[in-house]
């Protein structure tokens, strides 16, 4: 089995938990087990997920779910990825970023929506969040997946954990989506570098991507020893501010948002068998409990 690091934050939280001379093992060893029980909640979860795609008669959407427990930063979704439901892969595959262990660089990837879900690591509840976009957005945004050249032109050979979202030296997961959005929305000249002119593009739109404060100062020094974490790409300010800018998929939510209004959002959540339906943009409460206004049902 190929070992593969996709979570952006996942690097972040490992710094407050463990020693930073621990090395590029740490960011690429395989998951922990899921129980029996875990797994199966997963799997019905993620038909639950797949069911309210096939409802939206929508043809792609922007999904995103929660991997580690990343509450502590003020953050519950970490990685998001285009689902097709045209995808060469399976109906639903998540077109997205990974990078692999193995070869130790970034490659897009079509992860079967079930294997999507599973790889969330939260213990007691598990969320994903879907976007749907108007015809006009989704259609540009569907048939720039499906073109893996353009895909591909805006995927960086170089990849870092908290990659700076207005840079091209480095490239998170959730970077490498925003800069297609870019691409299909913007529309940039054919002659320029398709990463930077659509990070030319997003600060035009005022994008902003998320914050992320860092409460320790050691934490950004030990950037420059950990693998897949690096500081060279961020303004020197921000480094003193104890500060990253990066994407994460609330500020690409909110942007999706800004550009799009008529766009919907829907957050699926699942504590035990209690599955949660809430739509909005607005997130349902920690522990998935259910709003007033909020479907709940049985998984399975």
């Amino acid at each position: 089995m190929a070992l593969v690091f996709r979570c952006s934050l996942l690097a972040l939280v490992l710094l407050v938990t463990t020693a930073a001379h621990a090395g590029s093992r740490l960011f690429c060893d395989r998951p922990a087990r899921q129980s029996p029980g875990q797994q199966e909640q997963l799997l019905l979860f993620g038909a639950a997920v797949r069911e309210q795609l096939e409802q939206s008669g929508h043809e792609a959407a922007i999904v995103a779910r929660a991997g580690l427990d990343l509450a502590r930063f003020g953050i519950r979704y970490s990685h998001a990825g285009i689902s097709l439901k045209h995808s060469p892969n399976t109906p639903w595959s998540v077109r997205q970023l990974y990078y692999a262990c193995d070869d130790q660089q970034p490659h897009l990837y079509d992860q079967g929506l079930s294997g999507f879900v599973l790889d969330s690591r939260q213990q007691d509840s598990v969320y994903a969040s879907i976007l749907l976009l108007p015809p006009e957005a989704e259609q540009a945004v569907s048939s720039a997946a499906l073109d893996r050249q353009r895909a591909m032109a805006v995927l960086s050979p170089d990849y870092s954990a908290n990659a700076y979202a207005f840079s091209t030296q480095y490239q998170n997961c959730n970077q490498w989506l925003l800069e297609l959005l870019a691409s299909a929305w913007g529309r940039p000249p054919a002659d320029a570098p398709p990463r930077a002119a659509a990070q030319q593009w997003l600060q035009t739109q005022r994008y902003q991507p998320s914050q992320v404060d860092v409460k320790y100062g050691f934490m950004v020094w030990a950037a420059w020893l950990v693998p897949l974490l690096h500081n060279s790409d961020h303004p020197a300010a921000n480094l003193s501010a104890r500060q990253y800018q990066v994407s994460l998929p609330a500020a690409i939510e909110q942007f999706v948002r800004q550009q799009w209004p008529d766009s919907q959002r829907l957050e699926l959540c699942a504590r035990g068998r209690q599955l949660v339906i809430h739509r909005g943009w607005d997130n349902i409460a920690e522990g998935c409990v259910p709003a007033a206004q909020d479907e709940v049902r049985q998984l399975g």
